[in-house]
């Protein structure tokens, strides 16, 4: 081979050809994984007979590619047969590994490479029978390319555990294999009936040991770094999900807490009012019971609202008490946190409109602003004074519950404004997405359930 001039000797070809053919299986390995479909059958935590086969065919295919490359362009840094094998037994098992192996032989085999298949199949039972040897199936991310490194923790564990590593197994098997597919080659090189490298010195055939633990080494630390990165993405979902229940649970005691404190207060004095306040509690825990999501609709947030209202109607009276809604009916599909409005509504009711002795109304609006939402509760109570409106973000469980939860959903694509003044009244804002996120709170096909319409109000 002659290049910019140089005439390579053979084995100065042969490493070419070996940095050619780490640098194929590291191309196919990062590409692969930049597929969904590929890391869901690779990286799934159950994977199952059906995502194995689906891998050995997927990748078997790209192996297969090589070796036509190989026959048909005479280019040989891009069969990585050996390797390729070895690591579809390695994830699959013995018995697709054996399969596949055999079925990558059949297209040298048409061109007179006639030890392709069984070699194959070898190759393919070789990495199956190594990852039995696995204490676990998880554990072949374990496997590093770096030879030495493999043999220092096999005599590491030898010594402090008597026991082999099952990563030594594994470079031992790359080691037997190559020197069995170098020796067989060479028995039968005048027939053609297998193709390796041959190599002269014994520096290149150690080159060639070490290229083919990194052929099959290198792919596995690189898909490893994938799950290992989408198990984080996994836990940090967790996280957000498990500090998103954490708010909501606060506001359920809260709610009911104030409500019982409600029905204590005129169990005594109205009976009556009491059991329909009663009543009306029954109905709302059957909801909260009944809903698990995280997400609902604006309409079955206000269907809430609705119930929770017609406690406090039966408390204030409905002179006392007025209800306003401005709800745009495109709005009413609109994703938010379950139970969002409901500490603004009562802290409007609670600190705004129970201190005065007429009563006062609550309005309720919500409209379309460009690509958002907005969602507004106003009340023409007593206000808050000045000195306290910087705390009112932060104290107490409602709007800086209602806060943190917008903050686990939304992130910063949300604003929620708080607007006093005294004797006027008090104006909480929220705006949001029109579109929850997705890749957050993954929103399930829900039953219809008996709710009032807003559209029909």
């Amino acid at each position: 081979m002659i290049s910019s001039g140089i005439l390579l000797s053979a084995d100065q070809f042969i490493l070419v050809t070996l940095l050619v053919k780490i640098g194929v299986m590291t191309s196919l390995a990062t590409i692969l994984v930049r597929y969904t479909f590929f890391r869901r059958i690779l990286l799934a935590e159950e994977r199952g007979r059906r995502e194995d086969w689906q891998f050995a065919s997927l990748f078997g295919s790209l192996v297969a590619i090589g070796v036509v490359c190989r026959l048909l362009l005479g280019y040989a840094g891009a069969d990585i047969t050996l390797a390729g094998t070895l690591l579809i037994g390695l994830l699959t098992g013995p018995l697709i590994g054996f399969v596949t192996g055999s079925a990558l032989g059949i297209i040298p085999a048409l061109s007179g490479e006639v030890l392709a298949v069984p070699m194959g199949a070898l190759f393919g039972l070789a990495g199956g029978l190594v990852s039995i040897t696995c204490p676990t199936r998880d554990a072949v991310w374990n496997f590093s390319p770096i030879t030495l490194m493999n043999v220092y923790r096999f005599l590491k564990s030898s010594i402090v555990t008597s026991r082999p590593r099952w990563q030594v197994a594994l470079v031992f098997a790359c080691v037997v294999m190559e020197i069995l597919r170098v020796t067989v080659s060479q028995r039968f090189a005048s027939e053609g009936w297998l193709f390796s490298l041959t190599p002269e010195g014994p520096l290149v055939y150690f080159g060639v040991f070490v290229s083919t633990v990194a052929c099959l080494g290198i792919p596995l630390k690189i898909w490893n770094s994938t799950r290992i990165e989408a198990m984080l993405e996994k836990q940090a979902a967790l996280v957000t999900r498990a500090r998103f229940d954490a708010l909501q649970s606060q506001i359920n005691p809260h709610f009911l807490f104030n409500t019982l404190n409600s029905i204590a207060a005129t169990v005594r004095t109205d009976p009556r009012k009491a059991r329909q306040i009663v009543q009306k509690l029954s109905t709302i825990l059957r909801r909260l019971l009944s809903t698990e999501e995280d997400l609902v609709t604006l309409r079955d947030e206000l269907a809430f609202i609705d119930s929770y209202l017609d406690i406090e109607l039966v408390r204030f009276g409905k002179d006392k008490l007025r209800i306003n809604r401005h709800i745009d009916p495109d709005t009413l599909d609109v994703l938010i946190p379950n139970m969002v409005l409901q500490p603004i509504v009562e802290n409007a009711i609670k600190h705004g409109l129970s201190s005065k002795v007429d009563g006062g109304s609550i309005a309720i609006s919500s409209r379309l602003v460009e690509n958002a939402v907005v969602i507004e509760v106003a009340d023409d109570g007593v206000g808050v004074p000045a000195v306290k409106l910087n705390s009112v973000m932060t104290a107490g469980i409602g709007l800086s519950n209602v806060n943190e939860r917008l903050m686990v959903i939304f992130g910063s694509q949300f604003d929620l404004d708080f607007h006093s003044q005294p004797d006027a009244g008090t104006r909480v804002t929220i705006k949001i997405p029109d579109r929850a996120p997705l890749d957050l709170v993954a929103k399930e096909e829900r039953e219809e359930q008996d709710v009032h319409s807003y559209g029909d109000r």
